[in-house]
């Protein structure tokens, strides 16, 4: 395995086609198993893309569908009982344009509404391994922010990213990444980017009437804008082990908190959420059996939450102000893996954090899972889980998560 990283890395700068249609070209530890599957350039006579003297248009088309059945039980006052729900319907496209450029587009409907979750274009005509990133793409931060929720090992992302980066976190922007080798058995990348707003999807999810929104100016100074980096680096550990470390960086220079009933604002805030992440990969000779161990820590940093506070009348909220508290919140993850065969595995995951909600310092999560690929196209998972608050409102969830993939699926490169 002395040569296993340098020959991956050279196999991801040529986007060789990878042997399964949904297989990865490049594999770190802890990656999903449904990445991504490009043509390389000129690999056919037929580029997919057309000119004013033809009629041949033929990017590579997809579309998920994935479902879920839940049962929630709840101490306290929050959802409890059972649902079924289609979460999510996402359909995808992406073509070469031409030999060093790439561009795909994600648009996901939920039961609620239709959002283009992703449009990006590749560049990799800067020479070496240096590509450019410019539309609307997820944050590469951490080892799972760049994942769409579907893909995750688990149903949802872990309570530490949940809580201190949202749900999902896209924006507008442009970033630049490169990777270069080491040594014959490591590898290093790094990315850096600037985007419009990088505000969590949560965001759109409060409550008007109790709390304060959060908000970024649509028009900024270069400084002002929201920006990612990246630094990781793996390499081989033995005959059959791949350790990847990295850490991470999520910058919001300027944002405003804003109480609608009022209309008090906290302006000129800023916020910061750094991340270490550390994943271990293991397999057997035959690539059958293998073990998955990993983790990330998250600092939450700068302006972190708010609060309202009654400042006149009580009970009208016409009058109420918004207190802006600064701290320094953190949490972590860690996980296990366990497949024993290309079909089978199941894994535990836990995660606590210092909770931004006030009385409530400290919420804990434990998530066991099951995953059952009937192909690389279709996926069964059964997951149990808990939540530990110190308030008391503790919840239990029960979940089997339904995903067909249809089509060349694929959203970049997660490492």
């Amino acid at each position: 395995m002395s040569t296993f990283i340098v020959q991956r890395a050279l196999a991801l700068a040529a986007f060789s086609p990878a042997v399964l249609a949904q297989g990865p070209v490049f594999q770190t530890p802890g990656m999903t198993s449904v990445p991504s599957n490009y043509s390389v350039p000129g690999s056919s006579n037929d580029s997919g893309q057309a000119n004013r003297f033809s009629n041949v248009f033929n990017p590579a088309f997809s579309f998920v569908v994935d479902s879920l059945v839940d049962s929630i039980h709840n101490s306290g006052a929050s959802e409890d009982g059972e649902r079924i729900e289609l979460r999510s319907l996402e359909f995808a496209a992406q073509s070469w344009v031409d030999p060093s450029a790439w561009a795909y587009f994600v648009a996901v409907a939920d039961e609620e509404n239709v959002a283009i979750e992703e449009a990006a274009v590749h560049y990799t005509g800067l020479g070496g391994n240096h590509t450019l990133r410019a539309g609307r793409f997820f944050i590469d931060c951490g080892k799972q922010m760049q994942t769409h929720v579907h893909e995750l090992r688990t149903i949802r992302r872990p309570l530490a990213l949940r809580t201190f980066l949202g749900d999902e976190v896209k924006g507008d922007g442009l970033q630049w990444d490169s990777w270069t080798s080491v040594s014959d058995e490591t590898a290093v990348r790094w990315s850096i980017g600037a985007f419009s707003n990088l505000l969590p999807e949560s965001v759109k999810d409060i409550d008007p009437e109790t709390q304060a929104a959060q908000s970024i100016a649509d028009r900024k100074h270069a400084e002002d804008f929201n920006f990612t980096a990246r630094l990781t680096a793996f390499t081989d550990v033995g005959q059959n082990g791949v350790l990847q470390l990295g850490t991470s960086a999520r910058v919001l220079p300027r944002f405003a908190y804003t109480f609608e009933p009022s209309g008090d604002a906290a302006e000129d805030l800023d916020n910061t959420v750094f991340g270490l992440d550390a994943t271990y990969g293991w397999s057997d000779d035959s690539g059958l059996k293998s073990w998955t161990f990993g983790g990330e820590y998250v600092l939450d940093t700068g302006d972190t939450y708010s609060t309202i506070g009654d400042a006149g009348t009580p009970g009208d909220p016409t009058d109420d102000s918004v207190d802006v508290i600064s701290d320094e919140l953190n949490g972590f993850y860690i996980f296990a893996d366990y497949a024993w065969d290309k079909s089978n595995s199941v894994g535990l995951q836990y995660s606590q954090v210092e909770s931004p909600e006030a009385g409530t310092p400290d919420v804990s999560e434990t998530e066991a899972y099951y995953t059952h690929l009937f192909s690389e196209f279709h996926r069964l998972r059964v997951a149990a889980s808990g939540q530990n608050r110190e308030d008391g409102e503790d919840s239990t969830r029960f979940a089997i998560q339904y995903t067909v993939f249809v089509g060349a699926h694929g959203h970049g490169v997660n490492w």
